[in-house]
């Protein structure tokens, strides 16, 4: 088994044995795109983790997305953990396919965790986190949305039927063999974009449906946590949520922490301005 194979599992085990433990028994930290396509240079600003082990090759984690030149936004559980875990952040790639051996690295200069995240689900999970770059990236950050856009778009019947853009690095399924399902190609770390559709909306969660072969529909897997939920408003895609949450399978329904409510502008306004 390669270096960044051995360190990614590593590193997904010491995350799910800590502050993030699972919530429910059906979901667990959703960490890739099913049913989607390659990317490309479609969503340049979706990024990557990348960390590594001293003695050992590079490895990814989880996905993200530029704020602010200088500024990474993932899910809290991507960060909470590594204090103490031996683990090095190195930074955030941008390259639409990850190559361990000839990777383009953004340097980290330090990452803060949501100080009211604890990992457990109890109605405002606080799953963010900022990554703070030690170099200005020449790409578009990703739009945020103004206060409360889900519910006002909610109470005029805006959301039902509709179709974010989902898009982010890493496995593109699992298989089931007996025990836990296993994710496919766990070494590949591909960007990739689906369409996933409206499924509820709650005060700080907004729930998408998975993987629909029959429609060409997509979700979250392995390896996606902290990607955006993109929403097209008037021509512009918005990230109005993060991947927090996503079932075992990667195929029912994904779980994502709102980015328009009190509470994530409350976090988010220390390294953006807020529209």
């Amino acid at each position: 088994m390669s270096h960044h194979i051995r360190g990614l599992r590593r590193a997904l085990s010491l995350a799910a044995a800590g502050a993030i433990a699972l919530t429910l028994a059906s979901t667990q930290e959703a960490q890739a795109i099913t049913n989607g396509q390659p990317d490309g240079n479609g969503h340049p600003s979706v990024g990557l983790m990348v960390l590594h082990e001293p003695g050992e090759g590079l490895f990814r984690l989880c996905s993200g997305f530029l704020i602010a030149p200088n500024q990474f936004m993932t899910a809290a559980h991507c960060l909470a953990f590594l204090p103490g875990s031996g683990l090095i952040l190195d930074g955030v790639t941008f390259d639409p396919v990850f190559d361990p051996t000839a990777v383009n690295i953004v340097p980290a200069a330090s990452f803060t965790v949501d100080p009211q995240f604890t990992g457990r689900d109890n109605g405002d999970r606080h799953d963010m986190g900022v990554i703070t770059l030690g170099a200005s990236v020449a790409t578009a950050p990703v739009r945020l949305p103004t206060a409360g856009l889900l519910d006002q778009l909610a109470a005029q019947g805006g959301l039902r039927g509709q179709q974010f853009t989902v898009v982010g690095y890493g496995v593109v399924g699992t298989t089931n063999g007996g025990g836990p399902p296993q994710p496919i190609d766990f070494d590949q770390a591909v960007r990739r974009v689906a369409m996933s559709p409206f499924m509820s909306l709650s005060q700080n969660m907004l729930k998408l449906l998975g993987e629909n072969n029959a429609t060409g529909e997509g979700g979250v897997c392995y390896a996606d946590s902290g990607s955006p939920k993109l929403l097209n408003v008037n021509g512009q895609d918005l990230a109005v949520a993060i991947t927090t949450l996503g079932d075992a399978q990667c195929e029912a329904m994904s779980s994502n922490y709102r980015l328009d409510t009190p509470s994530a502008r409350g976090f988010l306004g220390q390294f953006v301005s807020l529209p």
